[in-house]
């Protein structure tokens, strides 16, 4: 801890170093290269002022800095003359743009910039009363020349700057470090410590309670732990007799395909009993994969605002020719209402009591799912006109494999899981169930998130 406080401490003094020197070097350069600009301005219209009274004369013997530079253009662009190359060899100057903003207002100005010498050219030019045009220029390095000229007073600057830090930076580290290491952790509240450390005194201090609590119920954990073992035996006894009906169901029939015994015109039939047998051991598989991994919350999806009314739609759209088949009306109601949740799980929820509602409902029946809000939460409903279930098995519904008409499920093709993800799902969205049956008259389910 000491050590990642000091590296902190010491990079961040660093960073605002290195932050202060960029900013005072931008800052200053921004200023002199205005007054560059503005000395350049002064000086062109003083040269111009001096030809405009001694003509030609005021360039003899003239002598300027290594890097100024004046040059006289004609009307017409050509030059007449230049402090630096001989006129002659020079181009026509007409189309440069100070020039060309001279001959227009009087005045112009323009910077040119050379990579390849890291420096820039600022040219100031001025229009005379003959129509001829005066120009000054100036060499000017670039903020990078610069730095690279002052790169030894910056490197100096920079060694005391990380000398100075890391003395800072030990001793600041050490001064929050030592209090903490002397906390004694079986009574941190004792303990002398700055104000700042003082939460975290807190939080040891309840972390001592909670770990004393924690002992006291490995008792009631050791019991739950038991009890969850039992529960464990008893859903593997009755997943591997749910797997063995179907199993051994496939295993006849093909047997007796296998065998020769079936004519020919009856093998599409039983070919057809090993499908839906096979269909059932895969929806049975699916089933409980999906309740372990809402036990053992190994979705890995991100909760996102989800509209319950599009999804209770996918659903019954999803499940419309099951209904159609059996002759079930499903509607639905309510408004668009929004709940947080992952939206595979809330399918599901949604899917398992729609199917469910279609499945043990009566010839010609409705089932009615309903988006609505109680007690200004979210909540989806939904009931149907079936078979209902009897008042002393609403308590045990939502058991794995619990069925209330074995005879009936298996006729459906029920795995006995679906109200158990159902279960599950909610839990794991913190929702709330509700269930209304009667026997003969119907089942209402609503879940409020």
């Amino acid at each position: 801890m000491k050590s990642r406080i000091f590296k902190g401490i010491f990079l961040v003094a660093i960073l605002v170093w290195i932050a202060c020197m960029i900013l005072i070097m931008g800052a200053l350069y921004m200023q002199y290269n205005g007054e560059y600009v503005r000395e350049l301005k002064n000086e062109v219209y003083l040269v111009a002022h001096a030809v405009e009274q001694n003509g030609g004369d005021y360039f003899t013997d003239l002598k300027l800095a290594e890097n100024h530079r004046i040059t006289w253009i004609g009307q017409d662009g050509t030059v007449k003359y230049d402090s630096s190359v001989n006129p002659d060899k020079l181009e026509n100057h007409g189309s440069r743009p100070e020039v060309l903003e001279a001959m227009e207002t009087g005045y112009g100005e323009d910077t040119r910039y050379s990579k390849t010498l890291a420096e820039k050219t600022i040219y100031s030019a001025v229009k005379l009363t003959d129509g001829t045009i005066m120009r000054v220029s100036q060499v000017q390095f670039s903020i990078f020349t610069l730095v690279l000229s002052m790169l030894q007073p910056i490197l100096i600057v920079l060694v005391l700057a990380v000398i100075l830090s890391l003395l800072l930076a030990a001793q600041i580290a050490r001064k929050i470090v030592n209090p903490i290491n002397e906390i004694d952790l079986e009574h941190p509240e004792a303990a002398q410590i700055y104000e700042e450390v003082k939460p975290l005194v807190d939080k040891i201090s309840e972390q001592n309670k909670v770990l004393n609590y924690q002992i006291n119920q490995l008792q009631v954990d050791v019991d739950e732990k038991t009890k969850e073992a039992d529960f464990r035996k008893e859903f593997t006894a009755n997943v591997s007799h749910e797997l063995k009906t179907p199993l051994t169901s496939i295993s006849g029939f093909a047997e007796i395909i296998k065998n020769g015994i079936v004519k020919e015109e009856d093998i599409p039939r039983f070919a057809g009993r090993i499908y839906d047998e096979a269909q059932r051991l895969i929806t049975l598989v699916g089933d409980i994969i999906k309740l372990s991994q809402l036990d053992e919350k190994q979705i890995a999806a991100r909760k996102e605002r989800l509209d319950l009314y599009l999804i209770c739609q996918d659903v019954i759209d999803t499940l419309e020719p099951a209904a159609f088949e059996r002759h079930v009306d499903v509607q639905i109601m309510g408004k668009h209402l929004y709940a947080e949740g992952v939206g595979q799980i809330l399918g599901e929820i949604i899917y398992n009591l729609c199917d469910n509602a279609i499945k043990y409902n009566k010839e010609g029946g409705s089932v009615t799912v309903n988006v609505h809000e109680e007690d200004g939460k979210a909540a989806v409903t939904v009931q149907d006109t079936g078979i209902g279930i009897p008042e002393e098995d609403l308590d045990r519904v939502f058991e794995r494999f619990f069925r209330v008409n074995k005879s009936h499920s298996k006729e459906i093709g029920g795995t006995g899981l679906g109200l158990s993800i159902v279960k599950h799902g909610a839990a794991y969205h913190n929702a709330r169930i509700r269930i209304d049956s009667k026997l003969n008259n119907g089942t209402s389910i609503t879940i409020v998130f």
